[in-house]
């Protein structure tokens, strides 16, 4: 099973980001979509080479969240209320109903 990339992240001021692109290996998500991995820091971190994946997620409310592994085919990472968030996001119980 790949990981599944991160195509698209705007958090320009996160040390990962080049060209909207995030260059970490791999990112973790968090219990509520946020990106775990978002560093706010002036130096740049990652590797240009490389696009970032999930390594984990931890939103167990998520439709695509299969073990702690994303099964969606690419996310996006955006701001939200201050804070880097998986745009893919899927309330399970809200589709089922």
């Amino acid at each position: 099973m790949d990981m599944t990339p991160v195509a698209n992240c705007n958090m320009s001021s996160c040390a990962y980001n080049s060209s909207a692109m995030c260059h970490t290996r791999a990112i973790n998500v968090g219990y509520h979509a946020e990106c775990n991995t978002y560093v706010h820091a002036g130096a740049t971190g990652g590797i240009n080479e490389v696009t970032g994946g999930i390594g984990a997620c931890m939103a167990a409310d998520c439709k695509f969240n299969n073990r702690l592994e994303c099964t969606a085919s690419g996310i996006e990472v955006s701001g939200h209320q201050g804070h880097a968030d998986c745009l893919k996001f899927a309330d399970r119980d809200a589709l089922e109903s």
